[in-house]
């Protein structure tokens, strides 16, 4: 039944009220910088706990970006009436607060039934990287690469063509070749030291009818790959492998293949974070249906990955204030247990292992909690846990809770949780774990948001605004990070 006693007004993010108590729940905008997971079998409510959070930033300011499986979180775009709010106890004026400030953006990537979104992968690593990260954003580069031509890197070929990937990328950047469209690098891939032969010694070659280039003036290819201290590529990769991957390559640059990399706005965090209207807090929904093929999913989710950690590194330390809250819905297919490693999951590692330092807040939720990489789960410093039937999940959760110390006899409690309940297991917040039920949400909760709904929901503006920021705009060429990612690379102690 509705709670109607008066209470407390939140002085931080109000999640709810204590199960025991009544007393409200609320906490401060910093205990998410360690990060949040939200745990729970289907019908737990961890999605309402997971848009209370969303809703909560908002009203702090905090843009967010969020990973919508199933279009369930895209219901944020949709408000509550009030009565509706009033008749559950919930707070009309927090509400309407909310709904002044908020500018929910629907991305739709392949589509443009809401905001088209797509990614470049050509797009190079910021400048002014260090020696290792500049190596380490360029190996997420070649990763990408790799795994769209389909050698997945954790096999025996892709182990091979990934880090042949990289030395023409980088080399190839630092250089000046063109390896920055499909059909670039795929000739670059096809004949490696001949294209670093002509970029080198252009003055060497007379380009006639003839392409026969052995009586060239250019010193013999072995020297120029050792002068210049290139690796000898037709040794990294047989011939006949780089004709493959040349043309797998290649078939990206037409028909279908291409929406991916041409259809709309390209993959841009500056632009997530900040408002089309003055005042207002973006909530950005990539809304994942849109995408059938599960490895271009897999690809999609790895390369906006790699574009939110290579912005965290253009950041200053971010001192306690929050700049971004990244969360995802349903993880398990990107973030499986060991010794599955699809491609997104080193890059989403690395980001929750570094994302505090640069203000960014990852929150992740599962049903599956048995599917998900235990060693990502207990990263996160705050979990809701709700309702869980299943002993294997049940023994997961346990095994979660030892590993940070928590609370064991909570777990005897979690098969007869309901709806909207949960125990968090904050120590930032509460040294024992604290029995919430989650508030009322300010935005609207159903069944997920179907293409034609999401295309209801877009505005005109907010369509407008998107349109000015469409592909076609130019590419970082990422020099500076190509020169610095070599030093690494060919082991020189140079500056």
């Amino acid at each position: 039944k509705p709670k109607r006693r008066k209470r407390t007004k939140a002085k931080g993010m109000l999640l709810g009220e204590r199960r025991d108590t009544g007393e409200i729940v609320d906490i401060k905008t910093s205990v998410l910088a360690r990060h949040a997971a939200m745990l729970g079998s289907t019908g737990s409510g961890k999605t309402v706990m997971a848009k209370t959070v969303i809703e909560e930033a908002a009203l702090a300011g905090i843009p967010s970006l969020i990973l919508d499986p199933q279009g369930d979180l895209a219901r944020l775009a949709l408000t509550i009436d009030e009565k509706d709010l009033e008749e559950q106890g919930g707070d009309v004026e927090r509400m309407k607060k909310l709904t002044s400030k908020m500018e929910v953006r629907i991305w739709t990537p392949l589509r443009s039934k809401g905001l088209p979104l797509c990614i470049d992968p050509f797009r190079s690593p910021p400048a002014d990287l260090d020696v290792e990260e500049a190596i380490t954003a360029w190996d997420m580069v070649a990763a990408g690469f790799s795994n769209l031509a389909g050698f997945d890197v954790e096999k025996t070929q892709g182990k091979v063509v990934k880090p042949f990937l990289y030395e023409i990328l980088v080399h190839g950047t630092r250089l000046g070749l063109d390896v920055s469209d499909f059909q670039g690098l795929a000739k670059v891939v096809r004949e490696p030291q001949e294209n670093f032969t002509r970029a080198l010694y252009p003055q060497c070659f007379v380009d006639d009818d003839d392409d026969d280039d052995e009586d060239s003036n250019a010193p013999p290819w072995d020297e120029i790959m050792l002068d210049h201290g290139l690796p000898a590529y037709d040794e990294m990769l047989p011939k006949s492998t780089r004709n493959d991957l040349a043309r797998r390559l290649a078939a990206f640059s037409s028909g279908v293949n291409q929406l991916l990399f041409s259809n709309g706005v390209p993959i841009d965090i500056d632009s997530f974070c900040v408002p089309a209207m003055p005042g207002k807090v973006p909530m950005n929904i990539i809304y994942l249906n849109t995408i059938q093929d599960e490895a271009q999913k897999q690809y999609f989710v790895q390369e906006l990955a790699r574009e939110l950690y290579n912005w965290m590194l253009t950041q200053q330390p971010a001192e306690g204030e929050l700049k971004l809250l990244f969360f995802m819905d349903e993880v398990a297919p990107y973030l499986p247990p060991y010794p599955r490693n699809p491609p997104a999951k080193d890059l989403i590692k690395l980001i929750f292992k570094q994302a505090r330092k640069y203000g960014v807040a990852c929150v992740l939720a599962t049903q599956n909690v048995s599917d998900v990489d235990y060693k990502i789960l207990a990263q996160a410093n705050t979990t809701f846990i709700g309702r869980f039937t299943q002993p294997q999940d049940v023994e997961k959760v346990r095994h979660l809770l030892k590993e940070s110390g928590g609370d064991q006899d909570l777990v005897k409690q979690l098969p007869t949780l309901g709806p909207g309940q949960f125990q968090m297991v904050a120590p930032d917040v509460d040294p024992a774990p604290v029995p919430i039920q989650c508030r009322w949400l300010y935005t609207d909760h159903g069944s997920p948001l179907n293409e034609d709904q999401v295309e209801d929901v877009t505005s005109p503006e907010i369509r407008a605004w998107a349109k000015a920021r469409s592909a076609g705009k130019g590419k970082a060429r990422g020099k500076d990070a190509a020169v610095a990612a070599s030093r690494g690379s060919s082991w020189s102690e140079d500056d």
